[in-house]
């Protein structure tokens, strides 16, 4: 065994952090809501005229919209996966994160019949709960949802 491999194999146990299995879940849910919000985004301003025809049968009247709608979502990924540095010091963004997903279902469902096809909205609004409640699962499994920090103010 040479001298690089025989320092790899030694590392001081005070170098090795713990992983915090509950973290580290919340952790990938984030990461995953972010994709999800970055794939979404991407593929709406990139193939504006496909996603309308795939999702709603009807061609698009006004691409500005709805390029716009995909920049904004690619945008909100972004800032989903913000979290992720640090989720100790940053998980108030975690209860930010919550909160737009479940803004987005009640947003969606009650205009979902704006739509020549509202049960694509219907499945989208299905999807963002469930990734609420995956959010709010994990964040409160990791004892970190709407966990206070700092001092309070006197």
């Amino acid at each position: 065994m040479d001298h690089n491999q025989d320092c790899a194999l030694h590392v001081p146990a005070e170098m090795v952090r713990p992983v915090d299995s509950k973290l580290q879940h919340l952790s990938i849910c984030v990461l995953l809501v972010g994709m999800h919000s970055l794939a979404l985004g991407l593929f709406i301003f990139f193939f504006t005229g496909f996603f309308y025809s795939l999702f709603f049968g009807v061609d698009v009247v006004n691409f500005f919209f709805v390029k716009q709608a995909g920049l904004f979502l690619f945008c909100l990924g972004l800032f989903y996966l913000a979290p992720l540095a640090d989720l100790n010091s940053k998980h108030r963004l975690v209860d930010i994160i919550i909160i737009t997903k479940l803004l987005a279902v009640v947003f969606l469902l009650r205009n979902m019949w704006l739509v020549p096809r509202p049960m694509a909205i219907l499945l989208a609004a299905v999807c963002d709960a469930v990734m609420a409640t995956l959010l709010i699962y994990f964040s409160r499994s990791a004892g970190l949802l709407l966990k206070r920090t700092g001092k309070p103010i006197t």
